[in-house]
């Protein structure tokens, strides 16, 4: 899912990929990206009443991770629904980006994912979340804040229980701050999903691309 950049450098545009499993969908976002999304898995997957149920937990995910990590924009989001025999696995990821700060507001990644969940997303039994730095700098992006866990959100209707794995991202260049928040409902296979989100987070990797006068 790659992203440019427009950074105040006159010959060389900032880029940020990460891949995506291939039977995953990555979704549109443009216009309203929230609602866009949901409908186009709706339109896809919709069509039993328990499919529907589990991509409304789905997509109560990706809210959350939306209004709780960052006020800024959502650059790129994909996702799987895939049915078994003992039910569905469903996850989505999404990349962020925001302002980084200046000066003593300067966001450190390692300390910017302590701020992502409030207390009460830990405060029922099962729950839990660890912090921790990731090593990405054969990505060029030396050490990542992580955290990742079993959270609970509470909505009007249900208590929503999800796997998340977020880590923020610093590029020397670049002022922002870039997380990637990986969501799943799928709590009773909280360890293999959070080994798949390590595998999809490793791929992220940014580099720069010199810009061609007239193109």
């Amino acid at each position: 899912m790659p992203y440019l950049f427009e950074e105040d450098v006159p010959k060389t545009d900032i880029m940020f990929d990460i891949d995506i499993p291939e039977t995953w969908m990555e979704y549109d976002l443009s216009g309203d990206a929230l609602a866009g999304l949901r409908a186009q898995a709706l339109e896809r997957h919709g069509n039993r009443p328990e499919e529907t149920e589990a991509l409304n937990e789905l997509f109560t995910d990706i809210a959350n991770v939306t209004s709780d990590a960052t006020g800024s924009g959502m650059l790129s989001a994909a996702g799987a629904f895939e049915e078994y025999d003992d039910g569905f696995f469903m996850a989505t990821v999404c990349v962020f980006a925001f302002p980084a700060g200046k000066g003593e507001q300067t966001l450190d990644p390692i300390r910017l994912v302590e701020y992502i969940h409030p207390d009460s997303a830990t405060a029922r039994e099962g729950t839990w979340l660890r912090k921790t730095s990731v090593d990405l700098t054969e990505q060029g992006m030396g050490q990542c804040g992580r955290i990742y866990g079993v959270t609970d959100h509470d909505t009007d209707e249900a208590i929503i229980r999800s796997v998340v794995m977020h880590t923020a991202f610093e590029y020397a260049d670049l002022n922002k701050r870039i997380l990637v928040s990986c969501t799943s409902p799928n709590s009773r296979e909280a360890a293999e999903v959070l080994d798949l989100f390590d595998a999809i987070t490793g791929t992220a990797r940014f580099w720069e691309r010199e810009v061609v006068p007239g193109h």
